[in-house]
């Protein structure tokens, strides 16, 4: 931390020093200076002076302008090092990190100097991962690797020697760190990478198989052949290719592997020979280890690397080959097989192994062993590439004798699916040109992506037309914009199997040109076409993907949501239910309006509420209303809703019977969404009352139908967040303490899967029609925004209001772990639930086990219960057992072969959540 004492002088000159050392320009030093002043000056820094001065050092440094000795041309940044900057100022990347994005919090950055960031900390994060997986595939092809540091030539007279294994180990990852920054767009996505780290251990051996360097290849290695150490082996013209033994030994796709060196690394590589970068035979790329070209290539690779490196002002990969590289990285304290702290904050959403959405987890399969990033992102792609084995881009044979039967014609088929796929199979083509990729690539995942979309559009097809006989088909291949979400949200599938985190969610949607509120109607519909087919991990990502457009996508400015509000108000919870059935229960469903011609063509249609609440509530009961005694519209049969007026007042009007089906979706997926959520913040809070819930979700309920610009550009949990605060502070007594602060708030927010921290920090307050619109923290939003709208209707839960709301009911459990009031469920076939102890459990009939408290028999008693069949369900008789608490629980004699049967299948249910 910046001493009270230091004084001005003190770290202007540490400052100067580092530029000094850095040869940094005086624009960018006098700028970093002032940043630095101004938010030292503002703002308590934690930590080392030292380490925010670098932050304002790489700030400055790479938002200047450098002037090049072309007439009128300028780069963007100074070509100041990010590893020397770091060393200097002693602090690892990974402290960096966490400190440049504090530092761009305080400081305002725009978003696209914080994408930059995002991306740096990918980047690195997966050249952790790559490099990890590089030494142990090193020494299955080479031996002799040791921990000792590569002598440097002291002489340029000193006799040439062969290279060492060491020596080849640290060329190997620079001839890799070299090609990948020819591939700048896509150096992010982990199996695209991973295979050209595979493809360049294959070309080093390649040129090591050739030298007949017997003395690095490892003799053990299975992609030798037998005869090698033998005296007469006769090398062959051409190299075996050791791709598909390199995939086998580790995770890798051969096919994918095979592409990426065909039509990437060969091609880079030939471009090297051609500019003189490597010498050697330059028409078979060998001879790269020759005595007199190794130390040449290693030195003109390292001097290619070091001006890549100023030039895009990101860190130096070969750091891992550095002797101090756990100092430098800033993992000295963690043990070799433990993911570091960036890596753990890895992937689409920030994780190696994304959280799990609260919504969703009825369609994720049980959790296969422990993944590792690659071998999770290969098992993806992988399954993907195994569901569309032998599939072709075009309508399968038995799609076709589908519309035949049914009276498509040919030049229909042609007009209404063949020719819009072809259309969107070049939008996609487009989108993948501007990463650089390969033509073979653009058109191998081009075939994918639409072999993929005829696979789900048939299997939804078939089950609308199953669902709905009566509804022709020529009417659902009307529906393009149908079609065109299917095609996007396979596009999102492939693009996620793939790792290609430069068009990661929403780009797919720029792609088409397709706004969220229609995309988001596919993707449960997809999820059910596929959820046998794809990997855990694919429909995790659609499940997140769902609650990402509920959340807020949908609610831009510029989303059709608005326009369908604008014909139709926002329905209550209690109008977009229906009635649960046992098939909906059995299969659990999301949405039991699923079919195509409901989403799309939107009907008018009477909607039945949906019996799932907690209360008991009369039909036809308001639950927005005022309430007042003396007037008859308290009465049951009253049944009005509270419409807003400008000043946040409400005046009731009478609430519509019929509502576009197309919103009844939207709206009960979305308050599904919101409830779940509100549940568990409300479990983090240790806010257990369910008044006092029913306060907080009939406030945010209010919020949502008549206050609904508060949801115009902003973020669902930013009115949740809001509504908790409000109704703990207005529900607050002496008897009662369930006040809680903004920060209590955020603090256990943070802690909800897939949170951001960027949803509290950023919140719009006011939309300019000229400049840039005015955001500002969540109690900047609150004071300023939300208090003006809902503070009239806040004051009726103080109970010392004249006009007391009445609660709306709390919507009961859908199958989703928040909603269950006895905890998270973890199997399917036993009433068994793990939660948090927030009180002292009731003493009723049920096993209790309170962990680090209860003594071992409690949990023994538990699993001897899950253990058994029910007694009288398989007509066995059943036996008394005594209970806890004094209760006898009547249980059925079981077998061995049962009881191993029912504990294999509790072992499914809970891997499986």
């Amino acid at each position: 931390m910046a001493k009270p004492e230091e004084s001005d002088e003190n770290w202007i000159a540490a400052m100067d020093d580092i530029c000094s050392k850095l040869n940094v320009d005086p624009v960018a030093t006098e700028k970093s200076k002032e940043s630095f002043a101004e938010i030292r000056r503002n703002f308590t820094l934690d930590g080392e002076a030292l380490h925010w001065m670098a932050c304002a050092l790489y700030v400055a440094c790479r938002t200047s302008i450098t002037p090049t000795v072309e007439s009128g041309k300028a780069v963007k940044g100074n070509c100041v090092s990010l590893t020397r900057l770091l060393r200097l100022c002693n602090i690892s990347l990974i402290q960096f990190f966490t400190k440049i994005k504090n530092w761009m919090e305080m400081t305002l950055m725009p978003s696209d100097f914080k994408d930059r960031i995002s991306r740096l900390e990918r980047k690195f994060a997966v050249s952790t991962i790559l490099f990890r997986k590089f030494q142990p595939l090193f020494q299955e092809i080479f031996t002799g690797l040791t921990n000792e540091p590569v002598k440097t030539k002291s002489s340029k007279k000193q006799k040439l020697q062969r290279c060492s294994t060491n020596a080849l180990f640290n060329l190997t990852w620079c001839l890799y760190v070299c090609v990948k920054g020819e591939f700048h767009n896509s150096a992010d996505d982990l199996v695209d990478m991973y295979h050209l780290l595979l493809s360049c251990l294959d070309f080093i051996f390649a040129n090591a198989f050739m030298s007949r360097r017997t003395d690095l290849l490892n003799p053990s290695f299975k992609g030798l052949p037998k005869d090698w150490l033998q005296d007469d082996f006769e090398l062959p013209k051409k190299p075996p290719c050791i791709i598909s033994v390199l995939c086998e030994i580790k995770d890798g796709l051969a096919v994918q592997a095979s592409t990426m060196k065909d039509y990437s690394w060969n091609k880079v590589i030939k471009s090297f020979f051609e500019k003189g970068i490597l010498k050697g035979d330059s028409e078979q790329h060998l001879g790269l280890l020759d005595v007199g070209n190794f130390d040449v290539n290693q030195k003109s690779l390292n001097n290619l690397y070091e001006t890549y490196v100023l030039s895009v002002g990101e860190f130096d990969e070969r750091i891992f080959l550095g002797e101090h590289a756990h100092e430098q990285i800033g993992t000295k304290k963690v043990s070799g097989d433990e993911i570091s702290q960036v890596i753990a904050n890895f992937g689409p959403s920030g994780k190696a192994c994304p959280d799990t959405p609260l919504t969703g987890r009825r369609y994720l399969g049980r959790r296969a062993e422990e993944l590792t990033p690659v071998s999770e992102a290969t098992n993806s792609l992988a399954r993907l590439a195994t569901f569309l084995r032998q599939s072709k881009p075009q309508p399968s044979t038995s799609l076709m004798r589908l519309f035949a039967e049914y009276g498509v014609s040919d030049e229909t088929i042609t007009k209404k699916v063949i020719e819009p796929c072809n259309t969107w199979m070049d939008q996609f083509s487009n989108s993948l040109k501007e990463c650089n990729c390969s033509a073979e690539t653009i058109a191998y995942r081009c075939n994918m992506v639409t072999c993929l979309y005829y696979k789900v559009f048939e299997h939804i097809i078939r089950e609308e037309h199953r669902k709905k006989p009566q509804v022709s088909l020529q009417m659902l291949l009307s529906q393009e914009t149908y079609q065109l979400t299917v095609y996007a949200c396979c596009t999102e599938v492939v693009l996620h199997s793939y790792g290609v985190h430069s068009l990661r969610f929403p780009r797919v949607l720029q792609i088409y040109g397709l706004s969220a509120f229609h995309f988001y109607k596919i993707i449960e519909l997809v999820v059910k076409a596929v959820v046998e087919k794809l990997s855990r991990d694919v429909i995790k990502h659609l499940n997140a993907v769902e609650e990402q457009v509920l959340e807020s996508l949908v609610w831009t400015s510029d989303s059709p949501l608005w326009e369908q509000l604008a014909k139709a108000p926002v329905p209550a919870s209690t109008k977009v239910y229906v009635h649960e059935s046992p098939h909906n229960r059995r299969s659990g469903l999301q949405s039991p309006v699923s079919s195509v011609i409901d989403r799309y063509l939107a009907p008018i249609a009477d909607q039945a509420k949906k019996q799932l609440f907690k209360d008991t509530v009369k039909p036809g009961q308001s639950l927005l209303v005022q309430t007042n005694i003396k007037s008859e519209q308290n009465s049951p049969q009253a049944t009005t809703s509270a419409t807003s007026t400008t000043n946040g007042d409400t005046t009731p009007n009478t609430t519509p019977k019929k509502a576009n089906n197309s919103l009844i979706l939207f709206f009960r997926k979305f308050y599904s969404l919101a409830v779940v959520r509100m549940n568990d913040l409300c479990t983090r809070l240790r806010l257990t009352d369910d008044e006092l819930k029913r306060k907080i979700w009939t406030c945010l309920e209010y919020s949502i139908m008549h206050q609904t610009q508060l949801m115009k550009d902003r973020h669902l949990d930013q009115i949740l967040m809001c509504a908790v605060y409000v109704i703990c502070k207005v529900s607050n007594s002496a008897s009662n303490q369930v006040e809680r602060t903004f920060a209590d708030i955020m603090r256990c927010y943070r802690q909800r899967p897939l949170a951001d921290n960027h949803v509290y920090r950023s919140v719009l307050i006011n939309q300019s029609e000229e400049g840039s619109p005015e955001r500002g923290d969540l109690i900047n939003f609150y004071n300023r925004v939300y208090v003006q709208c809902m503070q009239n209707f806040a004051l009726r839960f103080t109970g010392r209001h004249k006009d007391e709301c009445s609660l709306s009911p709390l919507p009961a459990g859908r199958g989703d772990a928040s909603y269950s009031p006895g905890g998270q469920r973890v199997s399917c076939t036993h009433q068994l639930y793990v939660k948090p102890l927030t009180a002292s459990p009731p003493h009723h009939h049920h096993l209790t086990y309170r962990f680090s408290r209860s003594p071992a028999k409690d949990l023994h008693a538990i699993n001897t219960l899950v253990s058994c069949e029910v007694g009288g369900v398989g007509g066995v008789g059943g036996v008394k057992r005594g209970g806890e608490g004094g209760e006898l629980v009547k249980r059925a004699r079981c077998g061995a072969a049962g009881v191993a049967r029912k504990l294999q299948g509790l072992v499914s249910d809970r891997q499986a959540l």
